[in-house]
């Protein structure tokens, strides 16, 4: 559909690329990765045509439609949020005005072959835009706002009266609703709440056309896309698979890739001493005059530059009271709008709490009177004995001076230390000396995002409150910092749209929704499962016509035994149906890894080195049995599954 080939590519001085070539097939899911100013998002703009190449070119398939959501906020004027989002659907929209052009037209015509002429053309019309969907274009559009966290009576608002992030979910509807041939999505994810970011995976899991995705979000990832192109030293790496196995492929590589390399070296260094050893003999000049030109054209191996990355601990913090914050029949509103009427909710020390529920529902609302930074019409709020609070806003000019330098942010709340540690300080954030004179006021919202919290090490709270705190962080960012929270010995209030963080770092998750809170135990996989639980639980004590079928007749402790069979039976197919996925996704993995094993022993330079040979043919046996058994193990799984499956007994 779409190739890239030997594309070179300079920016502001810098090379981004150099001979890449990419392929982008009809039902391709990429994930682009790369760290910030790699090019990802002038690769895109290099696809849409946005932006020239100094070298190569760009072959489109004629026809090929591409949607692209920017990263950066679109204006909107003029219009609702509704009709916004049908504009993504031009081609559509226009032929519903031709329709009403032609029934205005056959309402006035008196002369039956003019209207049967028109009738005929107006037909055709109409079946074209049937064809498109165009007569359920509104319900779908409505649909898409829904799930992307709108509410039925925002459909009609201006599209003025929106925030940026909201702005940005009004471009993304627009771009699902036209339904492209190839998807080009930078950063989707970064104005979505936890519930639109799952209604948006869900969504595009089953979208029929192509699409490229930078995200650092690795769940969202690794739900998605089946490649990830990675930018790194002026080059692309594709990788066939989602983002876990990315990163055990690239493990892989760059072992295989170090061990030639030293190789590689100890041949060169050989060489180079026999060159030297025996230069000033006549009789080996023949000899030592072959080693040189084997020297020259040699091409030798270069190792990647290592990435720099954040390094950070918070500091280890004051031990506070066992009861750190205590909130007791605490109502909030907005005007007329009641976010909270006398809620309760206690957190101790050593929580790390996840907050999560549908946007709107007032987690933001509740982390800011939890930080002291927003009152509330009555209640109390109580701070425990000791506690020291830090807070990270959402959007980070709630807390940075845009007229300020990054240095300048920095001392504005240093006490004692001395210009040599800050400077320190700044640099684990990646600040380099020019960096720290560069206005606020310019910086990339991941630099704003790293400056936040360098100021948050200045000042050793034991009770962080931190509102989306990976937003804009790169995937190894992201890493340091949950390393950062797990290692945290206070307590933790979070919000989050990584799915990823909360399952490392939660031990308590509270779901708000209608101004209600509700507490689950365990991280975010442990909430799902209680949640359908929950579900299964409430199905159960409604009775579907089913349930009421097979209960019909049993006693109390009869109708009992049958719930707990089938909640066991339940929880026995969910157990072996994760064995059997978690066999299957070893299986394809080990099979890739023989592939590549073969590929490398039908390499006749790999024989060069005895060492190697003998270490490939080693790796080869034993992944070609980890083959035969996995495959006996997941034909094993799948007849269990399909016994299971028959043995339902629901079905009976």
């Amino acid at each position: 559909m779409i190739t890239l080939q030997h594309i070179q590519k300079q920016f502001c001085g810098k090379i981004l690329f150099k001979d890449v070539s990419l392929q982008i097939g009809v039902r391709d899911r990429i994930g682009l990765i790369g760290p910030n100013g790699s090019g990802k998002t002038t690769l895109f703009r290099i696809i849409l045509g946005e932006e020239p190449v100094d070298e190569g070119e760009i072959l489109i398939a004629k026809g090929v439609q591409i949607g692209y959501l920017p990263q950066e906020v679109i204006p909107m004027k003029g219009n609702t949020i509704l009709g916004e989002v049908l504009k993504g659907a031009e081609h559509i929209i226009s032929l519903e005005d031709k329709m009403r052009i032609l029934e205005e037209e056959l309402s006035s015509l008196q002369a039956p072959e003019e209207q049967e002429k028109l009738a005929k053309e107006y037909g055709k019309l109409q079946e074209r835009y049937a064809i498109l969907g165009g007569y359920g274009l509104e319900a779908e559009a409505k649909q898409i706002l829904k799930g992307l966290g709108f509410k039925e009576r925002d459909f009609y608002r201006d599209t003025e009266q929106l925030s940026g992030g909201w702005l940005m979910r009004v471009a993304l509807g627009k771009i699902l609703l036209q339904s492209p041939d190839l998807l080009l999505l930078d950063e989707p994810t970064n104005y979505l709440d936890l519930s639109s970011l799952v209604w948006l995976e869900g969504f595009l899991v089953n979208y029929p056309g192509a699409m490229v995705i930078v995200s650092h979000d690795r769940v969202f990832l690794n739900h998605l896309v089946n490649r990830i192109a990675e930018i790194e030293n002026e080059r692309i790496d594709l990788y066939s698979g989602n983002y876990d196995f990315y990163l055990r492929e690239k493990t892989n590589r760059r072992e295989i890739l170090e061990a030639t390399y030293k190789a590689q070296q100890r041949r060169i260094e050989e060489t180079e001493r026999f060159i030297e050893r025996f230069r000033a003999k006549n009789t080996r000049s023949r000899q030592v005059q072959s080693r040189i030109k084997m020297l020259q054209k040699l091409e030798r191996i270069e190792l990647p530059k290592e990435r720099r990355e954040i390094h950070f601990q918070f500091p280890a913090p004051k031990r506070s009271g066992h009861k750190v914050i205590e909130v007791r029949n605490l109502h909030k509103c907005y005007g007329d709008t009641i976010v909270y009427q006398g809620i309760n909710l206690t957190i101790y020390r050593g929580d790390k709490v996840a907050l999560v529920g549908p946007n709107g529902a007032g987690k933001s609302t509740l982390l800011k009177i939890l930080a002291g930074v927003l009152d509330y019409e009555d209640g109390e709020v109580i701070l425990g004995k000791e506690v020291i609070r830090a807070y990270f806003a959402q959007h980070q000019y709630d807390l940075l001076r845009p007229e300020n330098t990054v240095y300048e942010e920095l001392l504005s709340v240093a006490t004692d230390e001395n210009q040599t540690k800050l400077r320190t300080l700044l640099g684990t954030f990646l600040f380099s000396e020019e960096d720290i004179e560069k206005k606020v006021s310019v910086l990339s919202g991941g630099e704003k995002s790293r400056l936040v919290l360098a100021k948050m090490l200045l000042k050793p709270a034991n009770f962080l409150l931190l509102d989306e705190p990976t937003s804009h962080l790169d995937i190894p960012s992201r890493n340091v910092l949950e390393e950062a929270l797990r290692q945290f010995s206070g307590t933790l209030c979070f919000i989050t749209h990584d799915r990823h963080l909360i399952n490392e770092i939660a031990n308590k998750v509270i779901e708000i929704e209608d101004g209600h809170l509700e507490l689950y135990y365990g991280n975010y996989d442990d909430y799902l499962y209680r949640k359908q639980q929950l579900t299964l639980s409430e199905e159960g004590t409604r009775q579907s016509p089913q349930t009421q079928r097979l209960s019909k007749g049993l006693t109390k402790e009869e109708r009992r035994k049958r719930a707990q069979e089938i909640d066991q039976y339940r929880r026995h197919l969910s157990t072996l149906q994760k064995r059997f996925n978690e066999v299957e996704s070893s299986l394809e993995e080990a099979t890739r890894k023989l592939d590549h094993l073969n590929r490398r022993l039908s390499d006749p330079n790999l024989y060069l080195n005895q060492r190697e040979t003998y270490e490939t043919i080693e790796a080869q046996k034993q992944t070609k049995e980890q083959v035969r058994q996995l495959t006996q193990l997941w034909e094993f799984l799948a007849l269990e599954l399909e016994e299971m499956k028959l043995l339902n007994p629901l079905s009976e």
